[in-house]
């Protein structure tokens, strides 16, 4: 019984230790903001489940460009897939600054445009794993706090060098 006490202390030591590690324990900057500057994506569109193997299959493929097109990983939610059942619409690759280079097999090009009014919600230093569980509950945040309704049809995740990451949600 002693034994399974000093061990149940150990494993919640190791979990604890893991997710500081990772940046669990940061919190993230919340401002609400008009975006000054387009926004270019290249990537692939998606329509259809979150579980089906199609969508791990894009990030994959978006993580493999990276190196080449030196952009952050980036996804443009245009639904709500709490709403939607699990169904989301979505365009899954990079965020680029040069869009001059050859896009791979099946990338296309998506621009934000300037304008849109966001709850940007940001963290540095933290694991990518764990950042939208921590970004997006943030943001939701000061949207009830200050009273604004989600568009609904915007929700852009960004990951960027250094483990730094954002959301973007849209807001009227």
């Amino acid at each position: 019984m002693r034994y399974l006490f000093l061990a149940i202390i150990l494993l919640t030591l190791i979990v604890a230790g893991t997710y500081g590690y990772l940046g669990g324990t940061r919190e993230p900057k919340v401002t609400l903001e008009t975006t000054a500057a387009p926004l270019y994506l290249a990537g692939q569109a998606f329509h259809g489940s979150v579980r089906g193997d199609q969508f791990g299959q894009l990030f994959r493929q978006a993580k493999d460009a990276q190196g080449r097109l030196h952009g952050d990983l980036a996804n443009l939610y245009l639904n709500d897939p709490e709403a939607a059942h699990d169904t989301i619409q979505a365009f899954i690759g990079l965020a680029l600054a040069d869009t001059s280079r050859p896009l791979p097999a099946g990338f296309r090009y998506r621009v934000v445009p300037a304008g849109q009014r966001v709850v940007a919600a940001r963290l540095a230093g933290v694991s990518y794993l764990l950042s939208p569980n921590k970004l997006y509950p943030a943001a939701f945040e000061v949207i009830k706090k200050q009273q604004l309704k989600p568009r609904g049809d915007f929700y852009l995740e960004r990951f960027g060098a250094g483990e730094e990451s954002e959301v973007w949600v849209g807001v009227r």
